[in-house]
């Protein structure tokens, strides 16, 4: 006696099986990973990520421990938060940091134009809530993407939304002073 399988029956368990081979089309092809179980998630917390950060004359070049900066003394201006097409100062980018802000930094030239437009949704979607994001281009990044909040950055090879996401969700409004003291007021 044979028995017959209708073809959609077939074609629904190929796809479901496909999808939990791939995180289960989680945007990124990765299964969802805790942000502190990421080997590549860098914490900082020392002298530089205190409350008690200098602020600079302004227009005045800060000496960064690493690049792009995590913390540390920073323009008196916080850079309003948006998405950029040319590397805007650290030191304003680290005052809006200092208030809650997340940077999405990019390698222009480790990117596709497609990962670019994935990345500018992503910032997009957190702008129109009025969260506190900065994308923005940096050649000397050594990896596609960097993603830093205050004291902490995380380095990625490509745009993996659940990662932003997450991180995002764990490190926005973590910072010495808090959103609402009025860093990095949205341009628009």
């Amino acid at each position: 006696m044979s028995r017959f399988i209708p073809a959609f029956v077939v074609l629904t368990a190929i796809a479901a099986l496909a999808l939990s081979a791939c995180g289960g089309g989680s945007g990124g092809g990765q299964a969802s990973v805790d942000i502190y179980d990421r080997p590549e998630l860098e914490i900082y917390d020392n002298e530089h990520t205190t409350s008690e950060q200098i602020h600079l004359v302004g227009g005045q070049s800060a000496d960064y421990t690493v690049l792009p900066p995590y913390g540390e003394e920073h323009d008196p201006r916080p850079l309003p938060c948006g998405i950029y097409s040319s590397t805007p100062t650290f030191e304003m980018v680290v005052h809006a940091m200092e208030h809650g802000a997340v940077v999405f930094w990019y390698s222009p030239n480790e990117l596709s134009s497609d990962d670019i437009a994935a990345l500018t949704e992503i910032a997009s979607e957190r702008l129109n809530d009025n969260d506190y994001v900065i994308q923005a281009p940096y050649g000397g990044l050594g990896t596609p993407l960097m993603l830093i909040a205050w004291g902490v950055r995380l380095p990625l090879d490509a745009v993996d939304e659940p990662a932003i996401e997450q991180f995002f969700d764990e490190f926005h409004d973590e910072a010495p002073e808090p959103l609402a003291a009025g860093g990095c007021a949205t341009a628009r």
